[in-house]
């Protein structure tokens, strides 16, 4: 017994330890989520790891600023378009 009055492992295969929800979650995320631009370039069309990096540093260059002047969708909207990048 552990000082916890739990039973060693190898005395109890059903006590799994190893279990993390956190890893869980992550994993769902990645699975679930949809594709980035850097994504689709990597993956479907074979670009190299640095021409996606240069071309997704390219497009966020490109894309307008956010400003507290511009409404909060027009921010909304940047924010989104930078999130789906990457």
């Amino acid at each position: 017994m552990t000082e916890h009055n739990l039973p060693e492992p190898d005395d109890a295969p059903w006590l799994d330890t190893s279990y993390d929800g956190f890893n869980f979650i992550d994993e769902y995320r990645k699975q679930n989520r949809k594709p980035t631009l850097y994504d689709i370039m990597r993956d479907k069309l074979g670009f190299s790891i640095d021409m996606c990096d240069e071309i997704v540093d390219a497009v966020e260059e490109w894309l307008p600023p956010q400003h507290e002047t511009n409404g909060y969708q027009w921010n909304r909207c940047i924010q989104m378009m930078k999130e789906k990048l990457r």
